[in-house]
């Protein structure tokens, strides 16, 4: 096995002394007061419960950020979480009682925010539910696309906007779309190689049940974009769901998806030229201990594999999840592939569940937040490996759902949902313990 290289950081806790720990977020009012955590022993276990202000949410009028500037200090939503290291990070983020999605930077490790929208998105989508897609590369280069949700405007087009200064200042440009037949632009996903190259990703047209998908590529920061797939070009089975795309450099990249009846066990496509030319790339059937046989060669089973996501930095190391349901499976069955040589060979485990939201710092130290079954003490948990997913046990117990990023093995955040609410954790021993961020938008 080609050993990979990575940045670690020292464990904050020695793990094997860690105990359970149960949470129990409340439902959250966001106020401007800073509740004081309090602790109860209990048996092995701690319970920390935030003790949080109540306030009437109807008796301070939504905040609108348009055309007004945010001049004071306000609570903010955090909807989804980019963090560069342990200071400066990005989010899409939401004022309570208003449907503009701003967004943010922070330099202090996700507690305050600047709103760092561009100016003309703030006038252009006031008042209208918007959807945004973007990816934070570093601490200064960023690239969005905002759109109002479900619609797709041929005058307006699709505009992506840029910057490198840490959102000082942004710079638009329009996508080439037209040539070619567009009913909307749907789910695009944005990924940089580096400062200069990258590619967009989207649904872009649905016809007889085939749905097609548009590629565009840049190699000037984003100020300039050509089309590689659109509906015009033959270079991309339009039959089945595709999930996304990923580059390892300028050339090779892959493309994943979901099986279909016609085309069985067909979940990745490989590409030797920067996304012009794509080639069926045959996944491995899975094979290990509890995996069910014939996952990728039974025509009545459908399976879908996520974009791989490469954890080092020669771009060797990558993992992904092939989930399949249906036909002879009495239930969905989730399968991790490990591939240390570039996507060429894999090893596979399966996961103790079919969903989660799983997240990897490294081959090594993993974390799996899955929903428990019916009748369990905690809905949630969070499950913890130290060896690559081959083994795993609980972390903590919570009353809370999770999206989590881990920036080091030890120190991780998540966006948590408690009946509806959002909310903003973090841990500094790995999944372990977590403590509520309150996030404060300032001027």
């Amino acid at each position: 096995m080609k050993q990979c290289l990575f940045l670690f950081f020292g464990l904050a806790i020695l793990l094997s002394a860690c105990a359970i720990q149960i949470y129990d977020l409340q439902p959250i009012i966001i106020g401007t007061d800073t509740p004081t955590p309090t602790m109860v022993q209990q048996r092995v276990y701690v319970t920390r419960t935030p003790t949080l202000p109540v306030h009437d949410p109807t008796a301070t009028p939504p905040v609108h950020i348009a055309p007004t500037a945010i001049s004071s200090m306000v609570a903010v939503n955090i909807l989804k979480l980019t963090m560069i290291d342990g200071g400066t990070g990005w989010a899409f983020g939401q004022i309570p009682g208003s449907s503009d999605k701003l967004v943010l930077r922070t330099t202090d490790g996700a507690e305050h925010w600047k709103n760092v929208t561009p100016s003309q998105v703030i006038y252009d989508n006031a008042g209208m539910v918007s959807d945004v897609s973007g990816c934070f590369r570093d601490a200064n280069h960023a690239w969005l696309i905002f759109q109002e949700t479900g619609e797709y405007d041929p005058q307006k087009g699709v505009q992506i906007w840029l910057t490198e200064d840490g959102g000082t200042t942004w710079e638009s440009v329009r996508l080439p779309l037209s040539g070619y037949t567009i009913h909307f632009f749907r789910e695009p996903q944005i990924t940089f190689l580096d400062n200069q190259t990258g590619w967009i990703f989207a649904s872009i047209a649905q016809i007889e049940g085939r749905e097609f998908k548009g590629l565009y590529t840049t190699h000037d920061g984003g100020k300039t974009w050509t089309a590689m797939i659109t509906t015009a070009t033959a270079n991309l089975p339009s039959s089945g769901k595709k999930n996304g795309v990923v580059f390892r450099d300028t050339l090779e990249g892959w493309i994943t998806g979901e099986s279909t009846v016609i085309e069985s066990g067909k979940v990745l496509w490989h590409s030797f030229d920067g996304g012009n030319t794509w080639y069926d790339q045959m996944l491995p059937e899975p094979w290990g201990i509890n995996i069910p046989a014939g996952l990728l060669s039974d025509p009545s089973i459908t399976c879908s594999l996520s974009v791989p996501k490469f954890v080092d930095l020669t771009y060797q190391c990558a993992w992904s999840v092939l989930k399949c349901s249906g036909g002879s499976l009495s239930e969905p069955v989730s399968i991790l592939y490990w591939t240390y040589d570039r996507l060429s060979t894999w090893k596979t485990t399966r996961l103790p569940a079919a969903e989660g939201d799983l997240s990897f710092y490294g081959i090594e130290y993993g974390w799996y937040a899955i929903q428990n079954e019916p009748g369990s003490d905690f809905p949630y948990q969070i499950l913890f490996t130290e060896d690559g997913g081959e083994n795993w046990r609980t972390a903590s117990k919570l009353a809370w759902d999770s999206k989590l990023q881990f920036i080091t093995p030890a120190v991780g955040y998540a966006i948590v949902t408690y009946n509806g609410q959002p909310a903003l954790v973090k841990t500094s021993n790995s999944g372990f313990d977590w403590e509520q961020i309150f996030a404060f938008i300032v001027p």
